[in-house]
C-alpha cells in the first residue's frame, strides 16, 4: 500500500510516492515525510555531497579514539560479507563518511554510487537512507532499493546501526551496503544482525577503553555466556558509586541514564556495603549473582579490575622518552593526554591538574600565554581527556578570519540569508561543534559587535544562524586562548567585561619555553620526532648546540623550536647535529653579534656579480668540503648551503652523469 503526499503549502508542489511496508518499516515513511515536508528535497537530485580532504581530516581527529578502536571491528565484518558485494562504512554523529572499506570487486561503482570516504548520507541530503533514518530515529534500519526517498539510490540496498555513548548520544553510525541485492528484502536480515553485533562490540570496547582505570562490571542475564556475551558494562568508583553504564545496561533495568548514573549500585541491587566490597576484590574469572531491586531479577556479574600503571610510569619509559609532546598525546589514551602535556614542569603540572579537576563541569577555561606556548594542544589535550573526546573539537582563530566573514563562521546562515549564501545555508563553528567542544584562539581580537553576540550564546546556551527565525539550542564546552592581558583590553573597552567573566571561569597560563624546567628534554624530543619524520636515524645534539639552543631566549617558544629543528635535520649530514647545523640568527645572537655583524657582511658581500666566482673558489679551494669552506668565507654552513642554491652551484659528487 502506497500514499502520496504533497509539499507543504505556499512551498514548490512535489509529489512523491511514499512506501507504507508493515512490522518496524514505518520508520521508512516516517522518512519520506520529512524529505518531502522538512527538507524540501527532490528524487532525482545528485549523488552524495562529499566533503574536502581538509574538512575530512578534521572530522577523523575529532573521531580519533573511537576510530582507533573501530577499525578492527569493521575488518572483521567485511571479512564475513564482502564475498556477497557488501562495502562497510562509519559515519560521524552527523551522517559523514570517516572510516570506509572497499570492496576490491565493485569498488569503482561504489564510489559512483557516493559510497566513499567523507560523503554525507543524512536525511537532510539523501532523504530516507539506512544511515539517515539511523541518525534521526536512534535505531537500527535496513534500507532495500527502492526504499530509498533518491531514484539515484534505488538500486542501493543500506543496513545501518547507530553506536552511542553512555549519555545515549550516537557517536558514529556503522553501515554496510550493496550495489546489487535480491528482491526479498529478508535476505537482509541477517546482514542487519551481524551489523547489530559489531556494533555493540565497538560500544563496549570504547566503554572500557574510557573507563580503563575504574572498576567495570560486565552483567548479563545468563551466567554461562557471561564471559562471552556481555549485557551490561557499570563503571564505578571505589565506593561502588555508577560513573557510568552502557545503554544496554540501562535498558535492561528499564532506567534511564540520569537514573543510574551517579547511583550506588546498592540502591539497585539488592546487596549490603560489605558484599559489594568483596565482591568488587574478587577475581575477574569468578561469576556471581545480584536480583535487582525493582523485579527481583537475578542478574550475573564479573569484575574488571581497573587497569594498573598507566599514567606517569607510562609516561616515562624508553619508547615514549624521545617522542616530543605533540606525538605523545596522538599515541596515548585520552586518559593520559594531559598527564602527558605536563611534562616535568612544575607550572605545566599544576595547569595539568587544575584542568583535570574541572573536566566535564561545564566550567569556562581561558589559555594565557605567549605565541607558541602550545596553548591549542593543551586544549584538544583537555577535550580528549573530557567525557566529549569522541565528539567535534572545532577550533577558530579570530584574528585569522576576516571580520566580515567571523559572523557567519562562528553562527552560520541559513538559505538565501545573503546574496551569494549557499542553497542550503551553512552550519557554524559553534553548531558544528555540539556536542563538544569550541575553541577560541586569539579572543582579544574579536570585534565588539561579535563578543556581543557570542556572549548571548554562552548565557542562553542558544545560536541564531543570520536569516534564521528561531535560535538553536547548542552545548559546548569553551576553551579561549589569548596572548593578550585582556584585563587591558577591557580598561580601554576593547573587550567586553561581561564576556570576560564568562570566558574565564578558570585561568591557565601556560610558561614560555625559556622558563620551563624541561627545556633539555623538550629539545631532545623534538629533534628525536623531526628525525623520524623525516625517515632519519636517532640524532644527537653536540654539547655547543644544545647549549645554544638552551640559553636561547625563545620569543616563538614550541613553534620556534621545531622550525629550529626541522632546519637541523634537514641540514645535518651525520649523526651529531653541531652548530653549523642550527639558524644563523640562533648562533649569532647568542655568540652576541650586533646586527649586520660579520657574518651578515659576509653574506651581503656575496651578490650577483660576484658571488658564483667567490664561492666556486672557495670550495674548489677546500676541495668542496662545506664546513671549511664556510669557515673561510665567514659564514654558516646552513648559509653557505642557502648561497649555492641561489647560484645552482652543485658539489661535483652530486652532479648527474652526462
Amino acid at each position: 500500500m502506497t500514499s502520496v503526499l504533497a509539499s507543504p503549502a505556499g512551498a514548490t508542489p512535489r509529489w512523491a510516492t511514499v512506501p507504507e511496508p508493515d512490522g518496524a518499516e514505518p520508520l521508512i515513511t516516517r522518512s519520506w515525510q520529512r524529505s518531502i515536508q522538512l527538507h524540501g528535497l527532490d528524487r532525482a537530485q545528485n549523488r552524495p555531497r562529499v566533503l574536502t580532504q581538509s574538512a575530512l581530516r578534521e572530522r577523523r581527529q575529532a573521531l580519533e579514539p573511537l576510530l582507533s578502536l573501530a577499525r578492527s571491528g569493521l575488518e572483521s565484518l567485511f571479512q564475513e560479507i564482502y564475498g556477497a558485494g557488501y562495502i562497510v562504512l562509519l559515519t560521524d554523529a552527523e551522517g559523514v563518511a570517516v572510516d570506509f572499506i572497499p570492496n576490491p570487486s565493485i569498488e569503482v561503482e561504489a564510489r559512483r554510487a557516493g559510497l566513499a570516504m567523507g560523503a554525507c548520507w543524512t536525511e537532510g541530503e539523501e532523504g530516507a537512507c539506512a544511515v539517515g533514518i539511523a541518525l534521526a530515529e536512534k535505531l537500527p534500519i535496513t534500507v532495500h532499493r527502492t526504499e530509498h526517498f533518491l531514484a539515484a539510490n534505488s538500486e542501493l540496498t543500506c543496513s545501518a546501526v547507530p553506536i552511542f555513548d553512555t549519555d545515549g548520544r550516537t557517536l558514529a553510525i556503522l553501515d554496510v551496503s550493496a550495489l546489487d541485492s535480491p528482491q526479498d528484502r529478508q535476505s537482509q536480515h541477517l546482514v542487519l544482525k551481524m551489523l547489530q553485533a559489531t556494533a555493540r562490540s565497538i560500544e563496549d570496547a570504547y566503554f572500557l577503553r574510557q573507563f580503563e582505570q575504574q572498576v567495570v562490571l560486565r552483567t548479563g542475564c545468563r551466567r554461562e555466556f557471561l564471559e562471552v556475551c556481555t549485557d551490561g558494562l557499570v563503571a564505578l568508583d571505589e565506593d561502588g558509586t555508577i560513573l557510568a553504564a552502557n545503554q544496554r545496561f540501562v535498558r535492561s533495568l528499564d532506567l534511564s541514564p540520569e537514573t543510574v548514573r551517579g547511583a550506588h549500585l546498592a540502591d539497585i541491587f539488592e546487596l549490603t556495603r560489605d558484599e559489594l566490597l568483596s565482591a568488587l576484590n574478587r577475581s575477574g574469572a569468578e561469576r556471581f549473582a545480584w536480583r535487582v531491586r525493582r523485579t527481583t531479577d537475578l542478574h550475573f556479574a564479573q569484575v574488571r579490575q581497573p587497569r594498573q600503571g598507566v599514567s606517569r610510569l607510562a609516561a616515562s619509559n624508553g619508547a615514549r622518552a624521545s617522542m616530543a609532546p605533540e606525538s605523545r598525546l596522538r599515541a596515548d589514551s585520552q586518559h593520559e593526554a594531559l598527564e602527558v602535556l605536563g611534562g616535568a614542569d612544575s607550572r605545566m603540572q599544576a595547569n595539568v591538574n587544575r584542568a583535570r579537576r574541572i573536566l566535564d563541569k561545564e566550567i569556562a577555561v581561558l589559555l594565557l600565554g605567549e605565541s607558541g606556548t602550545g596553548k591549542e594542544l593543551f586544549a584538544r589535550a583537555m577535550h580528549a581527556a573530557s567525557g566529549r573526546a569522541c565528539r567535534p573539537f572545532i577550533a577558530i582563530n579570530c584574528a585569522a578570519i576576516p571580520e566580515t566573514l567571523l559572523e557567519s563562521e562562528l553562527f552560520g546562515y541559513s538559505a538565501g540569508a545573503f546574496t551569494g549564501a549557499r542553497a542550503k545555508g551553512v552550519r557554524g563553528k559553534i553548531m558544528q561543534a555540539h556536542g563538544g567542544t569550541l575553541f577560541l584562539d586569539e579572543i582579544g581580537d574579536m570585534p565588539l559587535a561579535m563578543q556581543t553576540r557570542l556572549l548571548r550564546v554562552l548565557a542562553e546556551r542558544e545560536v541564531s544562524p543570520l536569516g534564521a527565525e528561531h535560535a538553536v539550542p547548542v552545548d559546548v564546552q569553551v576553551i579561549s586562548a589569548t596572548h593578550q592581558a585582556l584585563e587591558d583590553l577591557v580598561a580601554s573597552e576593547r573587550f567586553r567585561l561581561d564576556l570576560y567573566y564568562r570566558i574565564n571561569g578558570l585561568s591557565l597560563t601556560l610558561p614560555p619555553l625559556r622558563e620551563r624546567e624541561d627545556r633539555h628534554q623538550l629539545i631532545e624530543d623534538i629533534l628525536a620526532e623531526e628525525a623520524r619524520r623525516a625517515g632519519r636515524p636517532a640524532l644527537q645534539l653536540s654539547v655547543d648546540a644544545l647549549e645554544i639552543l638552551d640559553k636561547q631566549r625563545w620569543p616563538g617558544n614550541l613553534r620556534q623550536l621545531r622550525h629550529a629543528l626541522q632546519l637541523a635535520v634537514a641540514l645535518c649530514d651525520g649523526n651529531v647535529v653541531r652548530l653549523e647545523h642550527l639558524p644563523d640568527d640562533l648562533v649569532q645572537r647568542q655568540a652576541g653579534e650586533p646586527e649586520g655583524g660579520w657574518a651578515a657582511a659576509s653574506a651581503r658581500a656575496i651578490n650577483e656579480s660576484n658571488g658564483p666566482q667567490m664561492l666556486v673558489e672557495a670550495l674548489q679551494g677546500c676541495q668542496w668540503n662545506i664546513t671549511i669552506a664556510a669557515r673561510k668565507l665567514g659564514i654558516s654552513r646552513s648559509t653557505l648551503y642557502r648561497q649555492m642554491s641561489r647560484f645552482n652551484i652543485i658539489e661535483p659528487n652530486r652532479r648527474e652523469p652526462r
